[in-house]
């Protein structure tokens, strides 16, 4: 990742940190109590080049949580770019957002809410997968596209953070 990409996600991260608590509550099934806590982490595709962030929060004793996931493009557009006319090949940030979670074990499976792939305009639908190891949780996801047909797949991590 270059040094401005770095900064940029960086930046992007602090951003949606102080906005994840305000999202739609993301309905959580089975088995939520390992979930409990406050979660940070990240997600890569080396098909699509993508990165991006992620934020999810649970609270104790209920049953939908709080999060979002920012999609940072493999051709970004960057603050400071002084450009004279708008190039449609940069792309910008696009927050993504959680529908379903399911935690059955050790297991974690769920959706996004579709959205539209930022380099071609379709609309995707992305599921993912995971495995709890005690304070953190990574996968894999499968994004398809509608129109296409394409299938892009990449890994995601997330860790709990600790409180106090």
């Amino acid at each position: 990742m270059t040094r401005t990409r770095t900064v940029v996600t960086l930046m992007a991260l602090a951003a949606l940190s102080g906005c994840s608590a305000t999202g739609a509550p993301i309905p959580v099934r089975g088995d939520v109590s390992p979930l409990v806590g406050r979660w940070e982490g990240d997600y890569s595709s080396t098909e699509t080049g993508r990165v991006g962030s992620i934020v999810f929060t649970l609270v104790a004793g209920h049953d939908t949580a709080s999060g979002d996931i920012l999609m940072i493009p493999a051709n970004m557009e960057t603050p400071g770019d002084v450009t004279r006319t708008p190039d449609p090949t940069r792309r910008t940030p696009q927050v993504l957002k959680v529908s379903f979670v399911r935690c059955e074990g050790m297991e974690v499976t769920g959706w996004l809410d579709p959205y539209s792939d930022p380099d071609t305009g379709e609309r995707v639908y992305t599921t993912f997968e995971g495995v709890l190891k005690g304070d953190r949780l990574e996968g894999t996801f499968t994004s398809l596209a509608e129109l296409s047909g394409r299938r892009t797949s990449g890994k995601w991590m997330v860790k709990r953070k600790k409180t106090g």
